[in-house]
């Protein structure tokens, strides 16, 4: 963590000098979260309860300020932890140069990653981590809720919904318009089914064909073995005296005790030999 002086020509002259300054995180949330502050999360810099929107606001000043596309997408993938981990959203991003706060470095909040995992295994909609990507999950999950709500996703209502839960700086709307635009493509190309539905459907049919097919295989693999045991017996030197009766029929009896089969299994094939 940076300290920086009280001294404000100091500050500011190491500031013109690095190009270094903070970003302010806030993130609202319905509910009290403070029992994730310590283990998981830096505990706050700041709360309070804003009435505008009726909602606990938390505060973080994070080193270095997220500029950048690559930046701010880090930054939106713990905005999107935050969302799936304890139902929060993104309340502001600024840029702060205040010297008096120790940041917290970005690091220090990956004990959200096991925390939103832990809850998608109990989410009924997508029941694990899309490609590692927890903005698109989260844009997943918001799509099937228009879905059940409506039947249908409309592409401007969830592009809207991820440029107010995400940070959409210029240099990066493109990242998640083509998110949007890949979630959107994804359940119309599927008439609007639900992602676990056409997920489980699709491991069931593939699964009970696989069953299907490998039944058929052993099948024809033990009779053609079958064939091949009562076809050598029936042609050996000895075949005659063992297994013909006084009328000049084979007897499947015979046959199948030595081969350790069934009779009516020997008898079948008997008549195709």
């Amino acid at each position: 963590m940076r300290n920086y002086s009280k001294n404000t020509a100091l500050s500011q002259a190491r500031e013109e000098s690095t190009g270094l300054s903070n970003t302010l995180l806030k993130i609202a949330s319905n509910s009290d979260i403070s029992d994730i502050f310590g283990d998981l999360v830096p505990y706050p810099h700041s709360h309070y309860f804003d009435h505008s929107i009726n909602r606990m606001v938390y505060a973080w000043y994070i080193d270095g300020f997220f500029d950048t596309s690559k930046n701010v997408r880090y930054l939106n993938d713990i905005i999107a932890r935050f969302k799936i981990s304890c139902d929060c959203k993104l309340h502001s991003f600024k840029k702060s140069n205040n010297e008096n706060i120790n940041p917290f470095k970005l690091k220090e909040f990956q004990g959200l990653k096991s925390l939103a995992k832990e809850q998608l295994k109990h989410t009924l909609q997508v029941n694990s981590l899309i490609r590692g990507d927890y903005v698109f999950t989260c844009i997943v999950l918001q799509a099937e809720k228009y879905i059940k709500t409506n039947g249908l996703i409309d592409y401007s209502v969830l592009e809207s919904w991820a440029f107010e839960n995400f940070i959409d700086i210029a240099k990066d709307k493109g990242t998640l318009k083509a998110k949007c635009n890949n979630c959107w493509n994804w359940y119309f190309d599927r008439d609007w089914k639900l992602f676990h539905t056409v997920r489980i459907k699709k491991d069931v049919e593939e699964v009970m064909a696989t069953r299907v097919e490998h039944a058929i295989r052993l099948g024809k693999n033990k009779e053609k073995e079958n064939i091949a045991k009562i076809k050598n017996a029936i042609t050996g030197l000895m075949a005659d005296a063992m297994f013909k009766k006084k009328n000049g029929t084979w007897n499947g009896k015979s046959i199948a005790q030595y081969l350790n089969l069934d009779e009516r299994t020997v008898c079948k094939y008997l008549k195709s030999l």
